[in-house]
């Protein structure tokens, strides 16, 4: 926090991170099927959420001096709750995505 600004360094952070998202994306199909998007359930993207949960917790938090899961922070509880619930919230708009390609899918089929 306390080094200075690096040139693109936000810009590369954000490319990063949505590319880490659409990686994890690709494991819920490798692990689901592509039958998965023919039927859409909430429980595998969920667990792709929390299991996300890894990357933040044990490289980047310790990366940026925070320790594991956020240990040597003033409030580490709420930097896990808060992680958790970003983290599932990814893995519900890859659900609602599913569903949305679901139903583009099938209104495209009967058009």
């Amino acid at each position: 926090m306390q080094s200075p600004s690096q040139p693109f360094e936000r810009s590369l952070g954000w490319v990063g991170h949505y590319a880490i998202g659409v990686a994890f994306a690709f494991i819920l199909l490798a692990v689901a099927g592509p039958v998965w998007l023919q039927n859409p359930t909430i429980q595998m993207p969920l667990m792709i959420g929390v299991l996300s949960l890894a990357i933040p917790f044990f490289l980047m938090q310790p990366a940026f001096g925070f320790g594991i899961a956020a240990a040597k922070t003033p409030a580490p509880k709420i930097a896990r709750i808060r992680s958790l619930i970003a983290h599932l919230s990814f893995g519900l708009g890859l659900y609602l995505t599913g569903l949305c390609l679901n139903l583009l899918q099938t209104t495209g089929a009967t058009s």
